[in-house]
């Protein structure tokens, strides 16, 4: 009997821990993917206000090419040259610029590509994301279920008065809070109109012991 519930513990915890590193490890590529794609974003939108520069800069030019290239027939010799030299300098900036638009273009379709794989990637993540941990084993040797009414006060930062509020919007388990996301704490802060954000970590690393410690003894 105790070597079959020594097994059933350690089976619970093993879920437990591989639940929990499967979830911290998809937490973090996630995050790192976000940050990145925001990146991505930043370094598109500044390459496409650059090619915008660009892009008037090259009309300006046009515009003193086709003004430098109608000399008048009255001018005389010296002034045609130096109208030359300067619409040879007009076309080496000119030429100059449209290489760079280029460069910039192809700049901006690879940032347009990186975008859209980072987003297929996100996406992917999401729907790869580890099913919530079950219990299954300890429902069928153990009158308690993992839905049973918990005390949230035992949760490091949460009050008698925190702990209704929550109730109310129909938290009532350590299994709940130790399922939370930074997601889900956000969106209970602007519910709640909570003044400072919870203390995610805390939270969920005390509402996950109190599960274990609840639902693992026998």
């Amino acid at each position: 009997m105790q070597t079959a519930l020594f097994l059933l513990v350690a089976t619970v915890a093993g879920i437990a821990l591989g639940w929990w590193g499967a979830r911290t490890i998809h937490a973090t590529i996630a995050t790192n993917c976000r940050n990145e794609l925001a990146g991505l974003r930043r370094n598109y939108e500044d390459a496409t206000r650059d090619n915008a520069a660009l892009r008037t800069q090259l009309r300006q030019m046009d515009s003193a090419l086709r003004k430098i290239s109608t000399v008048s027939t009255e001018t005389d010799y010296g002034e045609f040259l130096e109208n030359r030299k300067a619409l040879e300098n007009v076309r080496r900036q000119y030429e100059a610029l449209l290489e760079k638009l280029h460069q910039q273009e192809q700049t901006i379709q690879q940032f347009r590509g990186q975008l859209q794989q980072r987003k297929v990637e996100l996406a992917s993540l999401k729907q790869t994301l580890p099913t919530p941990m079950t219990l299954d084993v300890l429902s069928t040797t153990t009158a308690l279920t993992p839905e049973t009414k918990d005390d949230l006060t035992c949760i490091q930062g949460i009050n008698s008065s925190l702990a209704g509020k929550l109730q109310a919007l129909g938290i009532m388990t350590y299994r709940q809070v130790a399922e939370f996301t930074r997601d889900d704490f956000t969106q209970t802060q602007r519910i709640l109109g909570l003044e400072s954000p919870p203390p995610f970590e805390e939270w969920v690393q005390n509402a996950r012991l109190l599960f274990q410690q609840k639902y693992t003894q026998a």
